[in-house]
């Protein structure tokens, strides 16, 4: 007689449970699962939900977006709109949106293009500054690349003007991650025996 198609007595009375023991439950209340002496707050996540008609009301005005975006009114973007001359194709994003953003960006320690679209999509800085527009990576880079000289002369402004405004912190700027080589040959390095006077 097979021993596997049975089960032992006390197993069967382990996994059989009377049908008067069962607990009642509730289909009409999804929040049943979560029963418990203790009240919980609502929890709704797919309720609407009546949020600020302002993006910088919920940021509030010490955020570092809102610094960015009144610097449209500061820096001298002419560097960078002289370059649109020619009115072929679609229009392309505003030049001082996508340099606010790419600063901004970079303030925050971001760098990589892919990452700059993926917060234009769901950071609610990054949706402010840029108006809801939601430029590609593709656009970022090709934008970054054709105006970086001119990046390099906003940036000292930004930092000038940040340092006026009494703007303690504004992350990590920097325009490009270039690598140069120093010149550190034995040749040019001194001993401390050269250094003392009557040294060779």
């Amino acid at each position: 007689m097979s021993t596997t198609s049975r089960k032992k007595p006390e197993q069967a009375a382990l996994l059989e449970v009377a049908t008067s023991e069962k607990p009642e439950r509730e289909e009409t209340k999804s929040s049943a699962r979560y029963a418990s002496p203790r009240p919980f707050r609502e929890w709704q996540p797919e309720q609407g939900q009546l949020l600020p008609q302002y993006a910088r009301e919920v940021l509030g005005e010490g955020h570092l977006a809102c610094f960015f975006v009144e610097l449209r009114k500061t820096l001298d973007f002419s560097a960078i709109l002289k370059a649109y001359t020619q009115e072929c194709g679609q229009p392309p994003y505003h030049p001082v949106m996508m340099t606010l953003l790419l600063m901004y960006a970079y303030a925050r320690g971001i760098t990589s293009s892919r990452e700059i679209e993926r917060r234009c999509e769901t950071d609610i800085a990054f949706r402010y500054l840029t108006g809801g527009e939601r430029p590609d990576h593709d656009t970022v880079c090709t934008f970054r690349v054709r105006h970086l000289e001119a990046f390099r002369a906003l940036f000292v402004d930004t930092l000038r003007l940040a340092r006026g405004s009494g703007l303690k912190k504004l992350g990590h700027l920097a325009v490009d991650g270039s690598k140069w080589k120093a010149n550190a040959s034995k040749h040019k390095a001194m001993s401390y025996g050269r250094i003392e006077p009557g040294g060779h």
